[in-house]
């Protein structure tokens, strides 16, 4: 009976922005699909030697294209899978892995480049979306009781379109190193080195117009590129940042969910933040946070009684969150935000919140909300919305603004 209730309390917790750490109640709790502690999870994916590193990106410049390999595309497109250098938020020089999936056709002009961010599978290198056997496809769940993906949403209306689509698996995941998990200006780099190493494959004929698109950890990510992108890869013009149900760090407090895990170990790693509040079980699950997924990570827990946090983060370890919280830079490319109002893994409230703030900081900012839709039907449900969006941004529409929100 005592792993029983620990489990129910367990699923609870995982209500309680599961992506965006924001505290709430547990009066106003929801059920939450996934995790369940009864499903059989899905195995976790293999590494394989294309993605290990020596020291081959010493001495590089963000961008350089380390390595390629075919994988299955789409019919009429070409696919790979690509190492390339990158950086981390504190300009260390980095391998970084991914994918680069772009038309077959050859074009005579320059084609336009969709940044895909994705959200969370976890802070282990094996959690790489670019490591599924058929990577290249529209968004995939993994099974119905998982909660993780691979692929890229609306990718063959990308592909049609003429876009180059590039997916970074970010620092960490997949490449070697500790995956920077909502370090958002990693993220963002990670993503706008990948656009770069598209240019290095002559036969894409890859451009500088720029749209980036995530969603959950990935729509942190976004918010991340449009404040990163002009100082750090000034090369792009970023028309548009589109972000499904962005997580945030805003007023975090400890919520025994397996994601507090990897995000304990992302901030202990890129920040050096002690890990003060962590009992020695809370640290066993930190230590496993890098060797599984983020569902292993809750199935690695239910071993344990607990508890497994006492007391506060320690004052380094918030200053980190505080740091890596979207709107205290401007964004130059408009940003379109969509959530859905019955979200039970990024809180609706999160997005309500920084709305004001970007609108007072300069950014141009349009919120669509998806009545009665949850964290993963807003991506079907706001397909047409995102891409006339960005057929909007590259045929030079004034992007819309939310400006009658009083600031």
């Amino acid at each position: 009976m005592k792993k029983i209730s620990q489990t129910h309390l367990q699923l609870k917790f995982c209500t309680l922005l599961i992506l965006a750490f924001h505290a709430m109640s547990l009066a106003v709790a929801q059920d939450m699909t996934g995790f369940d502690p009864n499903a059989n999870l899905v195995p976790d994916f293999k590494l394989t030697p294309f993605y290990e590193s020596r020291f081959e990106y010493i001495g590089r410049k963000p961008g350089d294209l380390l390595k390629k390999e075919s994988v299955q595309a789409p019919e009429g497109a070409v696919a790979w899978r690509v190492m390339y250098v990158s950086r981390t938020w504190d300009d260390r020089l980095v391998p970084v892995t991914g994918l680069i999936i772009a038309p077959a056709t050859p074009s005579s002009k320059p084609r336009p480049i969709l940044n895909w961010l994705h959200g969370t599978t976890g802070g282990a290198r094996n959690c790489a979306p670019s490591l599924a056997d058929n990577p290249a496809v529209t968004l995939v769940q993994r099974s119905e009781t998982v909660p993780i993906d691979y692929g890229v949403p609306y990718l063959t209306d990308f592909l049609e379109k003429g876009y180059i689509v590039v997916a970074t698996d970010y620092y960490g995941q997949g490449g070697p190193g500790i995956h920077q998990y909502f370090a958002g200006n990693t993220s963002a780099r990670n993503g706008l080195d990948i656009a770069r190493a598209s240019h290095q494959i002559e036969e894409l004929n890859a451009g500088f117009e720029l749209l980036t698109f995530g969603w959950s950890q990935g729509g942190h990510a976004a918010l991340f590129t449009g404040e990163e992108q002009p100082d750090y890869a000034p090369e792009f013009n970023q028309l548009g940042v589109a972000a499904l149900a962005p997580g945030n760090l805003v007023g975090l407090h400890f919520v025994n969910i397996p994601h507090i895990y990897v995000l304990a170990r992302s901030m202990n790693s890129a920040y050096n933040a002690p890990l003060t509040g962590f009992t020695e079980e809370g640290l066993a699950l930190i230590n496993e946070a890098g060797n599984v997924s983020i569902t292993g990570v809750f199935k690695e827990s239910l071993k344990y009684k607990g508890p497994f946090f006492t007391g506060d983060f320690d004052p380094a370890m918030r200053m980190a969150f505080e740091m890596n919280e979207p709107g205290k830079r401007i964004s130059v490319a408009p940003i379109l935000l969509v959530h859905g109002t019955s979200d039970n893994v990024v809180d609706p409230e999160l997005t309500k919140t920084f709305l004001p703030i970007a609108l007072e900081i300069g950014d141009t900012i349009k919120v669509s909300w998806y009545q009665d839709h949850d964290h993963r039907s807003t991506i079907a449900e706001g397909k047409s919305e995102v891409l006339k969006w960005f057929d909007d941004r590259l045929d030079g529409k004034p992007a819309p603004n939310d400006s009658s929100v009083k600031k």
